[in-house]
């Protein structure tokens, strides 16, 4: 390990892209090669030791699942009865002492990403009271809008809490398909836009601030926001991103949307190379990338107002981007997700902003005020399920990938014929005569 943190310091004190580019390569090669063996199973065993919850519990009829930290690695820990009772009532960050039977993932590679290294089956667990400082901000922002959603009606309240940290525990399941079959699935977990809707609430707050107080207070909202919503992949990526842009433009030096992912995306790989393992860190990168390198063109080829061509621009550029990752392992995608996405997404991101700031403040008061306040949220949200449902039911095609790149290729002749011609007018206009 030491060998590729020394070859990686070396190619950064060297300003040598070559140099550089190649002792990432060798380093992330090596910290791959010791995170895959740190997932290497152990013989199935009884083994009691003490645990930390990663997440919170998943509940299913009958038993709850959590994903733990142990001294032998991380595990799936399992259990039922009086047991998942327990578990079902804590929450990231909670110690227990645990006893059970570990024996190897049924899953490995869907949990590859997670460093999960076994499965753990519960038969004991005994609450530890001990807590890591860090946890107490993070578990009180959580509870505040926790208990805010508490004033929404019961079918609204899995969906808002899903939009605002990612936690769509309890929702209901003909919900959840609707929201699968009209391509708003993305919005029941945290992403890059959550980030970008707390940046706008937290600016003016900080707006007043001398530069390095401005550039300090930001990124400690970033982390504990990233720590609210549980450290999801996307949230990673987009909390990189967020940080090398604030860093930055406080020193005089902004980057642009391209260069900040690429080093997004290789540092968190450095720092974690089995994030590549992740479903959703792909889709992240994937999407991303789209809607920095494709929404512009396809804004310009769109007419009407501005917020609708940027919106519909966003959405397309998205789902181009993922089509490649979506289609082999899900199946077409639906289109019904595009006008799905043009109705929802702004009042998704109204729902986001509104319940990461005046969220906070209803969960503090609670009760009848916390009503009054949500009152935006509880319309917003009935307007979204509305057309999830509206869009679930449309009878519209599914697309597969020949037809996405058909659409695609389209559309950029149709960009070039009408704005690749303008363009070489205005260059050969420009230029001066001969002689």
């Amino acid at each position: 390990m030491w060998v590729g943190v020394l070859f990686l310091f070396v190619g950064l004190l060297s300003r040598r892209p070559g140099l550089l580019l190649v002792a990432g390569l060798f380093a992330s090669s090596i910290f791959s090669f010791n995170a895959h063996a740190g997932l290497s199973p152990i013989p199935p065993q009884p083994w009691t030791g003490s645990v930390t919850l990663i997440g919170d519990p998943q509940t299913f009829p009958g038993r709850v699942i959590v994903i733990a930290d142990s001294d032998l690695g991380r595990v799936q820990l399992a259990a039922s009865s009086a047991v998942a009772s327990e578990l079902r009532q804590s929450t990231a960050g909670s110690a227990f002492t645990v006893s059970g039977m570990l024996r190897p993932l049924t899953h490995r590679e869907r949990l590859a990403s997670r460093h999960v290294r076994m499965s753990l089956t519960a038969t004991t667990v005994e609450r530890d009271p001990v807590r890591s400082p860090w946890r107490v901000p993070v578990d009180a922002v959580r509870k505040l809008i926790l208990r805010g959603s508490e004033s929404l009606p019961r079918q609204q309240r899995p969906i808002y809490n899903g939009f605002v940290i990612g936690d769509d525990r309890g929702s209901d399941p003909t919900i959840a398909q609707s929201f699968e079959d009209s391509g708003l699935a993305h919005l029941l977990v945290v992403s890059g836009e959550n980030l970008v809707f707390v940046i706008a609430v937290a600016t003016p707050l900080v707006s007043r601030l001398p530069r390095r107080s401005r550039i300090v207070l930001m990124i400690a909202i970033l982390l504990l926001f990233a720590a609210v919503t549980r450290f999801e992949p996307s949230i990673l990526r987009a909390t990189v991103m967020a940080l090398i842009a604030i860093i930055s433009v406080g020193n005089g030096r902004p980057i642009d949307a391209r260069q900040r992912l690429a080093a997004a995306a290789s540092l968190l790989i450095l720092i974690d190379p089995l994030l590549v393992e992740s479903f959703g860190f792909r889709l992240s990168i994937a999407a991303t990338a789209g809607i920095i390198c494709l929404s512009k063109p396809i804004m310009k080829l769109l007419r009407g107002p501005a917020w609708f061509r940027q919106v519909f621009a966003v959405t397309v550029a998205a789902q181009i981007a993922v089509a490649p990752l979506i289609i082999p392992t899900f199946g077409p995608m639906p289109l019904a997700s595009l006008p799905a996405n043009v109705l929802a997404e702004p009042i998704a991101g109204f729902v986001m902003m509104w319940g990461s700031s005046v969220g906070l403040l209803a969960g503090l008061v609670g009760n009848g005020p916390a009503t009054i306040l949500l009152l935006p949220v509880r319309a917003g949200l009935w307007w979204i399920l509305n057309v999830a449902s509206w869009c679930a039911a449309l009878s519209l095609p599914r697309l597969n990938l020949v037809a996405i790149t058909g659409l695609f290729g389209f559309g950029f002749l149709l960009f070039q014929w009408r704005y690749g011609g303008r363009t070489r007018s205005l260059e050969h206009r420009q230029r001066p005569p001969a002689g």
